[in-house]
């Protein structure tokens, strides 16, 4: 399991650091604003995605939060990459849940499958180990969602959106846990 979290980790990292440094490099030399030049690069990886809407979708959200953060060390764009891929993971689920399902009708088991199917959108070919790991994510992310859920009808759009940025930061840190656990575990 430790090999496989840090895989994801560093594919995460590899993956959209790049895409971020490029972004944030190319607003300066073009007219082209931060927010399209992210989406366009998010968009040639899309080769694996399954849906490509959805996959276009899933990184203007991206793109947005990475917009809002601080990029200028490489220890910046690995926060934000982190902090928005976190975000967003648990803002479209949320999103897809609400369109499909209705938050109302929403129950455990939909929340841990349309969490794992954002995953798979993003990263379609995850090992069993990839899949156990962002199983782990979802799971802690799970019951905190349903408790928003409950609540979400007595508060305003930014406090939900807020709440579910709370919930991202919460369960990013267990999934690097879990990863630390695994290190012990398995030397």
């Amino acid at each position: 399991m430790n090999f496989c979290l840090k895989s994801i980790a560093t594919a995460v990292i590899v993956s959209f650091s790049p895409l971020i440094v490029c972004a944030a490099e190319s607003e300066s030399q073009s007219a082209e604003s931060f927010q399209t030049t992210c989406v366009n690069t998010w968009m040639n990886r899309v080769n694996e995605a399954k849906d490509k809407v959805d996959y276009k979708d899933f990184g203007e959200k991206y793109c947005e939060c990475a917009a809002t953060q601080p990029l200028d060390s490489d220890e910046a764009v690995n926060k934000a990459i982190q902090i928005c891929m976190s975000q967003t993971l648990l803002h479209d689920t949320m999103d897809s849940l609400e369109e499909e399902i209705g938050l109302s009708e929403a129950t455990d088991d939909d929340i841990s499958e349309y969490c794992l199917d954002r995953w798979n959108l993003v990263y379609p070919k995850l090992s069993e180990n990839g899949k156990k790991a962002t199983q782990a994510y979802c799971e802690c992310a799970k019951p905190k969602l349903m408790g928003l859920i409950k609540e979400a009808d007595n508060m305003t759009d930014k406090q939900y959106a807020d709440e579910i940025n709370s919930i991202a930061a919460a369960c990013s840190p267990q999934v690097k846990s879990d990863k630390a656990a695994s290190n012990t575990s398995e030397e």
